[in-house]
């Protein structure tokens, strides 16, 4: 029975190794190795050297982590005659290979180091791998998108756009194309994601009591149910529908007839916009920690939205319900559970987010302003109320932390108002006023058992005055039973 129970415990291992190697073997026959194509790959990589160096590794711990980057850098360079000519496709190359170096470096020390470093190795190595071996699997599944929905539904997006009377595409897009400043920040805001990403995972390994949510659970859920939702209304974005037209040559709608576009090649990951809903669940974590850190965090969103609209990967209306979809997400993964107030905002995300994709595959609302304005404002006063509810939890759980609580909780009528503060400095009062009593009466127990002492003394000090000498001139005690 041992023996069966061993071989089935083998083949599971197995089947899990075979399962998680399987993705990275695709990724690697279909080419997303080439990390100068791949800058989602090459972000997530630097982030796992951020991530073990958050840790504070020893310099024997890092350095061959940097000498095997220096190493793999050298050689790509000489196989590809060079990098790429693109904007910091160096630096971003050489730390990607700074990251594949940490990888190895903890790979190694999980297993050969000693017994009590080994579990933490582990635990870094896990968190460092998390993403990069992610952006194999969410690659592939997008292109998968390609081959399951040939044509595209990209002109009803576009026609919603227009019935907002605001060409957000067009504006910003020519925006960016005529500021060098704007380009840089775009481009760093949109491929840094990953990096970003890993960042705030190195922070909650640090401090996880700041975060609400889980953030591998977050992103990963986002990701995951992005996918899913790719799949009802596929779209691409208008850089790949209108090529060169875009965006100063973008067409009329009088003179579009819309319909599906055979389009191959081309990834259906617009609607919504992930890319923009990760933006805002980093902003969203960042709450517990300093202005500074906030006020980045809301740059790096405004960027996103920059980089998103201007580089014609998203219409304005996949942003639009990026917003209820980042809030579902963010609701769904929260570590306290799921009180009232988490449960209305999951499933409001959740309702808007579908209701929003079966409109717009319908085609409602894209000739009429008011609708289309009205649809647009009623999902954010929403969603931004569902966030604030979101919130009241975290009050509590920093007052269990010794921060200050600056909102009291909602009560009903009749019901007194307690600050939740106010509520533990009291109970702890009691707790440390209930150990001195303690003190006291373990205090009086002493004495009462000194003075128990000192009589059995003295009654034996009688007993022994009461011993009878005998003829023998032996002594006899009298001792009563």
């Amino acid at each position: 029975m041992r023996i069966t129970e061993h071989r089935i415990a083998q083949l599971c291992r197995c089947v899990l190794v075979v399962a998680l190697a399987l993705p990275v073997y695709l990724g690697i026959t279909h080419g997303l190795l080439d990390l100068e194509q791949n800058p989602v790959l090459r972000s997530a990589l630097a982030g796992a050297f951020l991530i073990h160096m958050w840790t504070r590794p020893r310099p024997s711990h890092w350095a061959p982590a940097v000498a095997i980057a220096f190493i793999s850098s050298a050689a790509y360079a000489w196989l590809h005659h060079g990098f790429a000519e693109d904007l910091g496709a160096a630096p971003a190359t050489c730390a990607a290979f700074l990251g594949l170096g940490s990888l190895l470096v903890l790979a190694t020390q999980s297993v050969f180091a000693a017994a009590l470093e080994r579990r933490q190795h582990r635990k870094t190595l896990l968190a460092a791998a998390a993403f990069p071996y992610f952006s194999f699997v969410i690659a592939l599944a997008l292109n998968l998108t390609s081959a399951l929905h040939p044509r595209v539904y990209d002109l009803w997006l576009f026609a919603f756009d227009e019935a907002l009377k605001v060409r957000a595409s067009f504006l910003i897009g020519h925006l960016v194309a005529n500021s060098n400043a704007l380009r840089v920040a775009g481009v760093l805001a949109y491929e840094s994601l990953p990096l970003v990403i890993c960042w705030l995972l190195a922070l909650e390994l640090r401090s996880p009591e700041r975060f609400a949510a889980g953030i591998v659970r977050v992103f990963v859920t986002a990701g995951l149910a992005g996918v899913f939702l790719y799949q009802f209304l596929p779209a691409v974005g208008p850089v790949y529908v209108f090529g060169a037209k875009f965006p100063d040559q973008l067409p009329a709608m009088p003179n579009i007839a819309i319909q599906p576009i055979l389009l191959p090649r081309v990834a259906r990951n617009a609607m919504p916009s992930v890319h923009f809903a990760c933006a805002l669940l980093v902003w969203w974590n960042t709450a517990a920690f300093a202005r500074v850190w906030r006020v980045l965090a809301a740059a790096f969103v405004a960027s996103t939205l920059l980089a998103t609209l201007g580089f014609g990967e998203h219409y304005l209306v996949d942003l639009v319900v990026a917003v209820p979809f980042a809030l579902a997400v963010q609701s769904a993964c929260l570590k306290v559970g799921w009180y009232p107030a988490a449960r209305s905002a999951f499933w409001g995300g959740a309702i808007l987010t579908a209701g929003w994709i079966g409109a717009l595959r319908l085609g409602v609302g894209q000739s009429s302003f008011a609708l289309s304005w009205c649809a647009v404002v009623v999902t954010l006063i929403l969603t931004l109320r569902w966030k604030l509810e979101l919130r009241r939890p975290s009050r509590l759980t920093a007052a269990l932390h010794g921060e200050d609580v600056a909102e009291i909780p909602d009560h009903q009528k009749g019901v007194p108002v307690v600050d939740p503060a106010h509520q533990i400095r009291t109970v702890q009062e009691h707790a440390q006023t209930g150990k001195a009593d303690g003190d006291d009466l373990g205090n009086g127990h002493g004495k009462t058992r000194a003075e128990m002492q000192q009589r059995a003394n003295e009654r034996a000090g009688l007993r022994d005055a009461e011993l009878e000498p005998d003829q023998g001139g032996q002594q006899i005690q009298n001792l009563q039973v």
